[in-house]
């Protein structure tokens, strides 16, 4: 069964569900998923350890289930399994590191990259695991991703040799059974709540009402409508004919709109790759003003992301324009355990309470449970950034404030000092003229 046109709205899925929780980028740890499932409200597992939705909670997950964890297939088959029983309370959104999967039928059939060396090419006639470890590794950014495959596969039971390796991965995007590829089918682009704008990564001003081919929307709900029926008809294009050696598959399109443009190393028009983070460490930033209007005009007041790693505690920004962006990436924490957000998702221009349930732990080797609920206009130091360029991310039990720094190759920095050592705080900073 290929299921297209996925719901861009709370109103297309169960009218009772008013609570929506969320988790991204656990890219292959299933600890992360699980101690997620465990404490975020209206979810459980069940004897059998399949994910339970309760009927007033819709499950969004962000986005990147595989690649740097040990544990990708198992977290792939959960998702699969839980949207499955649950259609009309899960949402799945796609990321680059599961979008990027579909180019690798094409390539190790020999439609190599243009940026793969003679050497990798010669690869093709006679050493598959080699290639895929070059693929992975080097256009991908999935080192590890082959040796845990292996070690997945020894855990099931089954040969794990490289050429076992090379042939999982392959079975997995093969339609019409393969579990990344079925994962791929339930997924979309993007998904409202009320006033709240669910997607995987940030965006610039090119990407809001922007499709692929299309014309541009200059509403909410007709531009999700139309990029997940982009997404889906390009998914449908994979199914009939995944493996294009000469010429440039019909399918194309998504490969290129998950991924950073050729020279750029980002793709501005992209929700999937697009970040709130422009300088070279990607410090959590605001969109731009123009964005942030453009925004507030059709009534969204929160947009929830991953993609950008911002450490252990989601960082929780705060705009005049009465925006507030929730960056919640849990690939680069220091801890292997999955961050709550959950939202009471009101109608209309409601925006409802943000609950945020993580664990951090300091530079100082200390480790704390940073737990808050926050009102749209509530009034909060969380978001602001101290004259050395420190964002509050939320306050720890002994009062302390949690501060955060991405430093260079996203080293993060965590600290905290009392309330009352913080200082002037200033608002965040946003990509206006940048």
């Amino acid at each position: 069964m290929v299921v297209v046109g996925q719901p861009a709205s709370l109103d297309a899925m169960s009218s009772n569900a008013r609570r929506v929780v969320h988790v991204s980028d656990v890219e292959g740890s299933f600890n992360r998923l699980q101690t997620f499932v465990e404490r975020a409200p209206g979810l459980a597992f069940d004897d059998d350890g399949r994910i339970m939705v309760d009927d007033d909670t819709i499950f969004v997950f962000g986005g990147d289930a595989v690649d740097r964890g040990p544990w990708s297939r198992r977290v792939v088959r959960t998702l699969i399994d839980v949207k499955e029983r649950a259609p009309d309370r899960v949402v799945l959104l796609g990321g680059n590191r599961d979008i990027n999967k579909l180019r690798l039928p094409r390539e190790l059939a020999g439609a190599l990259p243009r940026k793969a060396p003679p050497e990798v090419h010669a690869l093709l006639v006679d050493n598959k695991p080699e290639l895929l470890r070059w693929i992975l590794s080097h256009t991908m950014g999935a080192q590890p991703a082959f040796d845990f495959r292996r070690e997945e596969l020894r855990s099931e039971g089954v040969a794990a040799s490289d050429d076992d390796v090379v042939a999982s991965f392959l079975h997995d995007l093969l339609p019409p059974h393969g579990d990344q590829f079925r994962f791929l089918q339930l997924a979309q682009l993007g998904f409202r709540c009320g006033a709240t704008l669910f997607v995987h990564g940030g965006f610039a001003d090119e990407a809001l009402g922007h499709v692929p081919g299309g014309p541009t929307f200059d509403d909410v709900d007709g531009w999700l409508h139309a990029l997940n029926r982009f997404y889906a008809d390009q998914l449908a294009r994979y199914a009939r004919a995944p493996i294009v050696v000469d010429g440039e598959p019909d399918w194309l399109d998504i490969v290129l709109y998950q991924a950073p443009k050729r020279g750029v190393g980002k793709n501005p028009g992209s929700v999937v790759y697009g970040r709130f983070g422009s300088d070279p460490w990607n410090n959590p930033r605001l969109p731009s003003s123009t964005s942030m209007q453009w925004l507030r005009r059709h009534g969204i007041r929160r947009v929830v992301v991953g993609h950008t790693p911002c450490g252990d505690v989601p960082a929780v920004l705060r705009s005049d324009e009465d925006l507030e962006i929730v960056i919640a990436d849990n690939s680069r924490g220091r801890i292997d355990e999955g961050v709550v957000v959950s939202i009471s998702c009101g109608a209309d221009d409601d925006v409802g309470v943000l609950g945020i349930d993580a664990f951090t732990c300091l530079d100082d080797d200390t480790c704390h449970r940073v737990r808050f609920t926050l009102g749209r206009d509530e009034a909060t130091d969380i978001g602001r950034v101290t004259t050395d360029g420190r964002l509050v991310k939320g306050f720890l039990d002994d009062g302390r404030a949690l501060l955060f720094r991405s430093d260079e190759s996203f080293v993060m920095r965590q600290t905290a000092v009392p309330r009352a050592e913080l200082g002037p705080l200033l608002p965040p900073v946003d990509d206006s003229g940048a």
